[in-house]
């Protein structure tokens, strides 16, 4: 679909602002635009964006600047978390989270399925996934219990397990998804954050690992993300196989920028 004027115009400004950080003018972004939009008809726009509620001058002598209700619009239309990112060179990403101001976890997708529930001499219980076993102390009780579960993700039976406290299973299953993580950067860049904002509470919500699995791939604004925030749950695939990373940081963070080029080669 063509964008009209006022969406390019509106556009360009974002992503000006996203490299620079600083208040755009008329005439700096026409001679950044590679479209020949004048000037004047440019600062009409900006008017009309300004009154809309997308861009604001901070200064009565400085350019604009867009809204955080701009932001948010323009990374849910451009950010497609459910598109795999394809990803070879992990090196090239851990630096590359650092160079944009992140905090990101990247972690293979456990999806492993429950396939039966063996009994070991009634001293112990072996749950069969498809790449994985779990060994807990036999009950009878959970032995029944854990056989109407057959099908079921291992995630989901994580899940489970916690709510009606069988806690050594729940353990064993996190454990496993602990170790599928690949890596985790940008722990100062989180910090530096939650000090400014003086908000240190989301860290934890964010730092659980049972937290970001039960989170569903997609854009976040509002919930669990300090206000002037968001965070990202991206599918991927690293060297072919499913895997999924999450990145926090500012709502003006250039996230575009290092999807683009910080993961793909």
């Amino acid at each position: 679909m063509k964008m009209t004027k006022r969406e390019i115009i509106l556009e360009s400004i974002i992503k000006e602002y996203l490299k620079s950080k600083s208040p755009i003018g008329s005439s700096e972004l026409h001679e950044k635009m590679t479209l020949d939009i004048s000037p004047s008809t440019i600062r009409i726009y900006f008017k009309q964006l300004s009154n809309e509620g997308s861009l604001v001058q901070l200064h009565v002598s400085s350019g604009r600047v867009p809204t955080q209700s701009a932001l948010r619009n323009y990374w849910t239309n451009r950010i497609e978390p459910q598109v795999p990112l394809e990803i070879e060179d992990l090196e090239k990403i851990q630096d590359s989270i650092h160079d944009y101001g992140l905090y990101c976890i990247l972690k293979k997708s456990k999806t492993s399925i429950l396939n039966e529930v063996v009994s070991v001499a009634k001293r112990f219980l072996i749950l069969v996934f498809d790449d994985e076993e779990v060994v807990l102390k036999y009950h009878n009780k959970v032995e029944i219990f854990l056989k109407d579960f057959i099908g079921y993700s291992m995630k989901d039976l994580r899940n489970i397990a916690s709510s009606v406290g069988l806690y050594e299973l729940h353990n064993k299953l996190n454990d496993i998804f602990l170790k599928e993580e690949l890596f985790e950067e940008g722990v100062n860049e989180l910090y530096s954050i939650a000090q400014e904002l003086n908000d240190r509470a989301f860290i934890q919500r964010i730092e659980s690992p049972s937290f970001l699995d039960a989170l569903s791939v997609g854009v976040y604004f509002d919930d669990f993300v300090p206000n002037g925030c968001m965070a990202v749950k991206h599918n991927a695939l690293v060297n072919k196989e499913a895997s999924q990373i999450f990145c926090f940081g500012k709502l003006d963070s250039d996230f575009e920028g290092f999807l683009n080029n910080g993961l793909k080669e």
